[in-house]
């Protein structure tokens, strides 16, 4: 509950006092006196003031007054003409702040008075004078003024129902300040003053400003509990209960603030500050499902929910809300949670968070089933197009979810996402922004073909995102590249790879991963030795990375194995390992090698490169075809490694 909201709360349940036609009233109780005579000069200026203020001349009225608050003196005569001018003031409409002053005048003239003349005025004169200037500065936007009156009527021993009703509209203005203490101040003297129609809201309005100022809670939950415990029935006993929660909370009573809640859904589970709490409660608590009667509130509640702006406000009460519909197998609910964080969360980060609590906790079966709402979403079924079509889904959460499902290897998930979206490429830049794909959900498309074993479709993928999207950047290029080496054209392959090598520096690092690609494009073309004139300029290239130098050395050897010029096969393969070390290509190298010694004859050499590479690298992707090779050779073989020769 804002302050706002609670203010305008306290608002509706005071009862306003209508000051209308007090200045007659007052000018009645003090005709009798009248007859005293006042000072000659006070006189006058009261005089003056009177027909100034009948002629509506305001500024000379004013000069006046305070003329008449400058002298020693006061008279009963002149502070019915400063309440007269006050109440014109006010009436006028464009006269608020000197109508204030005149108002502030009129009251220190009364208690000027009354401290130089006590019998002049009874307690119960002094008072009305002392809340019309109460009532006036309140009007007037000036409560803090109001309330130093209101203490001075306290004082007096008068606690009228008009005293209550501008108490309780003083309090208001403080509160619309920010003045809390003062309001405080004021709610405790309603409070103190013993039964009165304000009460329940003079406690609602003292718990609102303990709780407020954030200087005690506890005085605070003494407050509130005073408030539930006489006004039980009272309509913002739900709002008292949200405060309650709050500082429960503040306090580290997180049980008690459980319970609380609790008795909000259960006895309040339609009112505004049941809705707040639920927000408050989410956002205070970790991103994970809870249970009870919150959980059963929010599936129960779903639809309802979601379409509060108060609750999609923030992301995280909807995503609780997954979390429970999920964990509960409800589908209806969680279906509309996906829907809503779909359209909802635009930089993916709740989408994330999401899907990562899932995984974290082994749900892996739903957080597949949630992230496949997210990477293929479902149109809805009347026409989405035009210009006030509405997005289903945020790039944002789309490319979450992608990325999730390349994290976890799914990439099936993704594959069959790509293969559905083809559907929908129709040469409009509305529709794919409609449907969240952007270039990086694109490239996760074309990612997962390839890692599914569907080059050919990867490739158009690839084609598509270059092409039409105009990506140009180096890891997306150089992709392309491979995906048109291994699937597409020589042509083709050549000018993907001529592409990204114009992206870099010819000194570049990654120029090795581009000389790679065309030496292989040149020796799927019978070009060996210009293949391996490329392979050898990325061996040595002393900036590129072990893994790139380590497989370009490899694939020396294997454009003389394709020639059958064995021997030199060998040779290139026993320069691997002083390269890679233990890395994976050490190991094909011995895998190759082996055979090479194989081809000439030497099955002793053959076996000793096998059951190496099964000592060293029994965990290799190559060590059971190495196992079944030696299985077929002659047992008598060395342990010493032909390649370290």
């Amino acid at each position: 509950m804002t302050q706002n909201q609670s203010n305008h709360s306290l608002r509706q349940t005071t009862t306003r006092w209508k000051s209308i036609g007090l200045v007659c009233v007052l000018l009645a109780w003090l005709a009798p006196t009248f007859a005293t005579a006042d000072d000659s000069e006070l006189a006058a200026a009261t005089g003056q003031l009177l027909q100034q203020t009948h002629g509506a001349k305001w500024d000379d009225a004013i000069a006046t007054a305070r003329t008449i608050v400058a002298n020693e003196g006061s008279s009963i005569r002149s502070i019915a003409a400063l309440v007269q001018l006050a109440r014109r003031l006010d009436s006028s409409g464009n006269q608020v702040e000197n109508a204030a002053d005149v108002h502030d005048m009129a009251a220190y003239a009364v208690m000027r008075l009354r401290e130089s003349d006590p019998n002049s005025l009874s307690a119960e004169q002094t008072a009305n004078l002392l809340l019309s200037a109460a009532n006036g500065l309140s009007r007037s936007g000036r409560p803090t003024d109001a309330h130093r009156w209101l203490g001075e009527v306290s004082q007096l021993g008068v606690t009228s129902p008009e005293w209550t009703a501008t108490c309780m509209t003083v309090a208001s203005g403080l509160l619309d300040d920010g003045q809390l203490e003062l309001a405080q101040s004021t709610y405790n003297m309603v409070i103190d003053s013993g039964d009165s129609p304000q009460l329940a809201t003079a406690r609602l309005g003292l718990a609102w400003c303990t709780a407020m100022s954030g200087e005690d809670d506890q005085a605070a939950l003494t407050a509130i509990d005073q408030f539930l415990k006489h006004h039980s029935e009272h309509a913002d006993v739900p709002s008292a209960l949200l405060m309650q929660m709050s500082c429960q909370f503040r306090t580290g009573q997180s049980k008690s603030a459980d319970l609380t809640l609790e008795r909000l859904l259960t006895q309040h589970p339609d009112s505004s500050a049941c809705l707040q709490a639920i927000v408050s409660h989410c956002g205070n608590h970790p991103l994970e499902p809870c249970d009870g009667p919150l959980a059963e509130h929010l599936i129960t509640h779903a639809k309802k929910l979601i379409a509060s702006p108060q609750f999609t406000s923030t992301l995280k009460p909807a995503a609780i809300g997954l979390l429970v519909s999920a964990h509960k197998n409800d589908a209806n609910a969680e279906s509309i949670y996906a829907s809503a964080i779909a359209t909802r969360d635009q930089t993916g980060d709740m989408t994330a968070a999401i899907l990562e609590q899932l995984t974290s906790n082994d749900l892996d079966a739903d957080a597949q089933r949630i992230a496949m709402r997210w990477i293929s979403p479902v149109a809805p079924n009347q026409p989405n197009t035009g210009q006030d079509a509405e997005p289903i889904i945020t790039a944002g959460v789309r490319e979450s979810a992608c990325r999730w499902a390349g994290r976890t290897s799914n990439w099936s998930i993704l594959a069959m996402a790509a293969k559905d979206e083809e559907s929908f490429f129709d040469g409009n830049d509305q529709t794919a922004e409609l449907r969240g794909r952007n270039l990086h959900v694109e490239r996760l498309f074309a990612e997962a073909l390839l890692q599914t074993g569907d080059a050919k479709s990867s490739l158009k993928w690839w084609q598509r995102i270059v092409d039409e999207g105009g990506a140009d950047d180096f890891p997306t290029l150089l992709r392309l590249a491979e995906t048109a080496s291994s699937s597409g054209s020589i042509t083709e392959a050549a000018q993907r790879i001529a592409a990204a090598r114009a992206a870099i520096a010819p000194t570049s690092p990654q120029s090795a991963l581009v000389n790679l690609l065309a030496a292989d494009v040149e020796v799927r073309q019978l070009n060996f030795d210009r293949g391996r004139s490329l392979l050898e300029s990325v061996v040595r290239l002393g900036s590129a990375d072990e893994d790139a130098r380590s497989r370009a050395q490899w694939m020396i050897g294997e454009t003389y194995y394709m020639q059958e010029r064995f021997g030199e096969a060998i040779d290139a393969y026993r320069l691997v390992e002083g390269i890679s070390g233990e890395g994976q290509w050490t190991a094909a190298a011995l895998v190759q090698a082996g055979k090479s010694f194989e081809k000439l004859g030497r099955t002793r050499e053959a076996a000793v490169c096998y059951s190496t590479l099964v000592r060293r690298f029994a965990n290799s992707q190559h060590a059971n075809g190495a196992r079944r090779r030696l299985a077929a050779l002659s047992p008598d073989a060395s342990s010493e490694s032909p390649l370290r020769r």
